[in-house]
């Protein structure tokens, strides 16, 4: 989210070498991050995504396999990192999605403190400190706007599947989630109801 008003700064943050977060792959991506990238890249939720364990209380903790199992879903990592980012010779990274990319990448260095955006120092980066001012403000609120009702709408769908997955007698897979998930985004634009209130 560095504004674009300053080039050499965005070339700085590019060409950092001492970054990680790309080498640890989109932590915080919503439901509607996972769909939009599906869609542009005409390719299904689960050949870009992973899971992990999710700790006890993660509004995003997935429920698999009868409740033996909750993990959250993240972008999938490659040797080199998250499997959307792309090293150029130089050495210098930079994310292969652009403007689709999720909006917790899109964001940074920025996060939110009390609803108020900050910057966050990025671990090991020593080329430069990160200012407000280097960021565009403009698409910062806008971003964080649809970013906040987009997490909103990610802790329902998870409740939800969590709330069918318990009670069903079959061991649902991670894929079967992700369906779910299409189904409830096509249903959030179009205005209509919940996939299970649609077909029972």
């Amino acid at each position: 989210m560095l504004s674009d008003e300053s080039p050499g700064v965005r070339a700085q943050w590019q060409a950092c070498r001492a970054k990680t977060r790309c080498a640890r792959g989109a932590r915080h991506v919503t439901g509607a991050d996972i769909v939009r990238i599906s869609r542009t890249l005409a390719v299904e939720p689960w050949q870009f995504t992973q899971t992990a364990p999710a700790v006890a209380g993660d509004p995003t903790g997935i429920v698999l396999d009868k409740g033996r199992r909750r993990v959250f879903l993240k972008l999938a990592n490659a040797m080199h990192g998250c499997v959307f980012s792309v090293r150029t010779p130089s050495g210098a990274t930079c994310c292969g999605l652009g403007d689709v990319a999720p909006a917790s990448c899109r964001i940074f260095p920025a996060a939110t403190k009390d609803g108020a955006p900050e910057v966050r120092s990025e671990p090991g980066c020593d080329c430069r400190e990160w200012k407000l001012e280097d960021l565009d403000q403009e698409a910062l609120t806008e971003t964080l706007r649809t970013w906040s009702a987009d997490r909103d709408h990610w802790f329902e769908v998870v409740a939800r599947w969590n709330a069918l997955a318990t009670e069903s007698d079959e061991d649902l897979s991670i894929e079967d989630f992700q369906r779910y998930l299409l189904e409830a985004q096509y249903a959030r634009e179009a205005g209509a109801g919940w996939p299970e209130e649609v077909t029972a």
